[in-house]
């Protein structure tokens, strides 16, 4: 077998979203002829909030060893812009968090050593003396990870290929943000990072087309996306009985870009003509300033039937995701190649997905594809739209609608796409 490394922030027990993606390649690259060793940080599976992930944790390397892929947990200790996170970031204090933001940027172009992750280079170096690998590939973000990438081409010669989550500096929503001074400054920093060392990689990968071209256009890198997909176990779990009132429920954390002022205008109306629905935005509370967002666009007329909930564990969440009627996606404004993880886990449970309002772009066509979408773009549309997956419940029809979807879906399994990393590795 090929002995290859990857680099990630993130990997189980971590419980976030961004850990799922490398958590099963690492668990699946035995099946493509490859072995994986994870080099990662230390995580604790209870994670409540973005404070916690910025504890210290760990004190020494442990390492495991597992039938198809080994993983070097290595200690969690805070970088400055962590610290500051922590004491600052959501406080009246935050300008010195951005401060140290600044800092933190032009350090990075020096050394890594006042980041989160000072010990992670270090550690691939005591590796790469003892032990030949095929390739190194770095999951990001932290974007900052990539630099690592580009040591490891200079000094070991090891051909290295970057996995972008999202995009960096042609992020459309950071380009949009950065009209201030100082954002402005960090951003055009960072490109010059990114195209400095990301330049070095063999190839990039990224979870969306758009993505994809875009960052390899930027770069003159070739690229390949894979997209997150669903994981194949979610076909298995058995269905529970339904809620007993008309539920829809939108899993994870709310985005800025996101209007969500539609779905609550949606249940007044509802609500209004006799038909209300429980809304449930799971394991939004994760996010402090989202929910006290969402909290403050609840109408009084409609508060016993919206719940705000903090973080549930992966397993309780797709118990709560199978009971619900049908789960709701949110267009992130007009940003467009965005396909959300999230959307990925709808299909593989075969859910009615209300995309609302929907983006016009990937997502609708990702839902359209496997038959699973229902569409609107204000409150009426909206309403409408639940009458129709309403119907597939009275009408005994949603079974008819699942199985529709189940030979459609299958190009979005995470196995699938997984795959096609054979193209570059």
């Amino acid at each position: 077998m090929k002995k290859n490394i990857i680099i990630s922030f993130y990997f189980e027990p971590c419980t976030l979203t961004p850990s799922q993606r490398i958590t099963y390649w690492a668990k699946n690259f035995h099946k493509l002829g490859y072995y994986p060793t994870i080099i990662t940080r230390e995580w604790k599976a209870d994670i409540k909030s973005h404070f916690d992930t910025k504890k210290a944790i760990g004190h020494k390397v442990r390492h495991e060893r597992h039938e198809h892929f080994e993983v070097f947990y290595l200690p969690f200790h805070p970088g400055i812009l962590d610290r500051a996170y922590y004491h600052w970031g959501e406080t009246a204090l935050r300008p010195l968090f951005f401060l140290v933001k600044l800092i933190d940027v032009i350090l990075a172009g020096i050394t890594l050593r006042f980041t989160s992750y000072s010990n992670f280079f270090p550690f691939l170096t005591q590796l790469c003396m003892n032990e030949k690998y095929n390739h190194l590939i770095v999951s990001g973000e932290p974007f900052y990870l990539f630099k690592i990438g580009y040591y490891a081409h200079k000094l070991f010669k090891l051909k290295w290929i970057a996995d972008y989550r999202d995009d960096w500096s042609t992020n459309e929503l950071q380009r949009k943000k950065g009209n201030g001074f100082l954002r402005k400054l960090i951003f055009n920093i960072e490109s010059f990072y990114e195209k400095r060392w990301v330049s070095t990689a063999d190839h990039i990968i990224s979870v969306s087309p758009q993505y994809t071209n875009r960052i390899s256009n930027f770069l003159n890198v070739p690229g390949i996306t894979i997209e997150n997909g669903f994981e194949e176990s979610l076909l298995a779990f058995s269905r529970p009985p339904l809620f007993d009132n008309f539920t829809i429920v939108y899993s994870g954390t709310v985005y800025p870009s996101q209007n969500i002022e539609i779905i609550l205008d949606t249940l007044k109306v509802s609500k209004d003509r006799g038909k209300p629905f429980q809304l449930v935005f799971l394991g939004s509370g994760f996010d402090i300033k989202e929910k006290k967002r969402i909290e403050g666009l609840i109408h009084p007329s409609i508060q016993q039937y919206v719940k705000v909930t903090e973080r549930l564990t992966r397993a309780d969440a797709i118990k709560f995701l199978l009971k619900a009627h049908a789960v709701l996606g949110i267009s992130y404004g007009n940003l467009k190649g965005i396909p959300s993880s999230k959307l990925y886990e709808y299909i593989g449970l075969k859910k009615p997905v209300l995309l609302c309002p929907t983006d016009n772009d990937i997502m609708e066509i990702i839902l359209s594809e496997v038959n699973l979408g229902f569409f609107a773009t204000d409150k009426e549309s909206c309403f409408q739209e639940i009458e129709r997956i309403r119907s597939l419940y009275i009408d005994a029809t949603i079974e008819d609608l699942e199985e529709s979807a189940v030979n459609k879906i299958t190009k979005y399994s995470r196995f699938i796409q997984m795959a096609k990393i054979k193209d570059v590795v």
